[in-house]
């Protein structure tokens, strides 16, 4: 978010107030001058060109996401303390289908009507039940789930706190949900949105989808200290898992095993799980950014059958098998991740074909840097960085077809007798390809001439983001525009 930040009071903010100083320059300049001539039209069309200038910026403001990533965060739970002396003691809350939300809704006067602009709102409850504390089932009307206790036994009689099932239109925020058997029990959602809750010590995981979520939000929820995985979906579609804390889970970090079709699971945080860190299973236009994952037991990324993914930026410390293993991969994408001391490959790919490899710094894995195995084929590894990998060489390939080519290593740093950066003697890979790098480089943040002065893959791209350049851009262009109408009056 500091990032954000950054580049909304750059981008955002700056060409706001430009516009204001334009507008105030250019409206007196005009009523000044035309007001001694008596041309009053003039006046008016300046005036218009001015507000329309103004609206136009304003509505790009409001419309694009960085100018608004600030606005709409919502705060973090800080703590329990408040949680159950705050809380009004209730009964379970079980609803099935929109008539019977309704009936309770009028019968504790819920704030609310059930309309997406006025949503039922059941908040400030605490909850301690053996079976389920809250269900909706069969329900589409618009309704949020905040500021609420669900709490319970933590034994083996005790069901899951919340369960939604075949529901839809919802919002689930700022609860405590411990001591379940699951903290989040899903069942077919629809444009859900989860976020901002402490979900800890339950028997299973914290939230668990036994079905698909379609266009929903899993966003900084705290899961810790639960027996399964911190986020389990089966299926998920067109949704969005980010900004969550998982620590201290007895399973997988985040999972979506069965299937993934245009998802975003960004800047999470894993760290102390005896699972994966991050797993997906027939996973295709799906993103995988800016996730931090530490002290995994299992694999750290861990992909069956995907195709057209993106594994970009992500940190890998402490790994006790691969830190990435890919299977089935085709056409994706995997650059600028950092994979640092695992027990096994840093980054392993077991089957595939016509992936890239890129600006990927792996350090420290006992096993190879890389490994391109035999049912792989037309892989490009390119611009990556191999530091102190176990074995004879750092990379392996017994695949077909596979390039090798401008990767940094640190055990083969010379001759480069013609100082290009470029050793003179290519890299022999172990693997029964029997392939080679033949322009290994001398230095990591060496620049091949082919590239054309591509940005070192050591650390982040250097690409600057297509929203700042519109930002930027728009900017530019407020600008212009009003040095035209200021010149065109001088």
């Amino acid at each position: 978010m500091t990032s954000i930040n950054y580049h909304l009071q750059i981008f955002g903010v700056a060409p706001i107030s430009i516009l204001f100083i334009l507008s105030n320059v250019i409206v007196t300049t005009t009523i000044g001058e035309n007001t001694q001539k008596g041309d009053s039209m003039r006046i008016i069309t300046k005036e218009k060109i001015t507000l329309c200038l103004l609206i136009g910026l304003m509505v790009f403001a409001i419309g694009n996401p960085l100018m608004t990533a600030g606005v709409l965060q919502e705060s973090r739970l800080e703590g329990h303390d408040s949680f159950t002396t705050a809380y009004i003691p209730h009964d379970a809350i079980l609803l099935d289908g929109n008539a019977e939300m309704i009936a309770q809704a009028d019968a504790e006067v819920w704030p609310g009507d059930g309309t997406e602009g006025n949503p039922y709102q059941i908040t400030g409850y605490y909850f301690y039940d053996v079976q389920h504390s809250v269900e909706i089932r069969n329900i589409d009307l618009y309704w949020t789930f905040t500021d609420n206790e669900v709490d319970g036994p933590g034994d083996s009689t005790v069901w899951c706190g919340v369960e939604i099932s075949n529901s839809a239109n919802g919002y689930v925020a700022n609860n405590l949900i411990h001591n379940r058997y699951r903290g989040l029990w899903l069942i077919d959602i629809d444009d859900v949105t989860i976020t901002n809750n402490i979900i800890e010590d339950n028997l299973l995981h914290g939230i668990e989808c036994a079905g698909y979520i379609n266009g929903c939000l899993i966003s900084d929820n705290t899961i810790t200290r639960n027996t399964g995985s911190g986020i389990r979906i089966l299926t998920a579609v067109d949704s969005e898992i980010s900004e969550n804390t998982v620590t201290n889970c007895e399973g997988t970090g985040i999972q979506v095993p069965i299937t993934a079709t245009n998802c975003q699971i960004t800047d999470n945080y894993v760290d102390e799980v005896t699972g994966l860190g991050i797993h997906l299973g027939n996973a295709s236009s799906v993103e995988i950014m800016h996730n931090e994952l530490s002290n995994v037991s299992g694999y750290g990324v861990f992909v069956v059958e995907s195709y057209d993914i993106e594994l970009y930026n992500n940190s890998l410390v402490n790994v006790e098998e691969d830190g990435m293993f890919l299977k089935d991969s085709s056409f994706d994408l995997i650059h600028n991740n950092s994979v640092v001391g695992t027990d096994g490959v840093g980054i392993s790919v077991a089957s595939g074909e016509n992936s890239t490899l890129r600006f990927n710094h792996i350090e420290d894995s006992t096993n190879y840097g890389l490994k391109t195995s035999v049912n792989t084929e037309c892989m490009e590894i390119t611009r990556n960085v191999f530091i102190n990998n176990g074995v004879a060489a750092q990379v392996y390939d017994e695949g077909e077809n596979n390039t090798y080519i401008y990767n940094y290593y640190d055990d083969w740093v010379s001759p480069d007798a013609d100082a290009d950066q470029i050793v003179d003697v290519p890299y022999t890979i172990d693997g029964g390809a029997g392939n080679e790098d033949p322009y290994p480089l001398a230095d990591p943040d060496a620049v091949p001439p082919e590239t054309g002065g591509t940005t070192s893959g050591t650390g982040v791209g250097g690409e600057i983001p297509m929203d700042l350049l519109m930002i930027g851009g728009g900017a530019v262009v407020i600008i212009l525009v009003g040095v035209f109408f200021v010149k065109r009056k001088a």
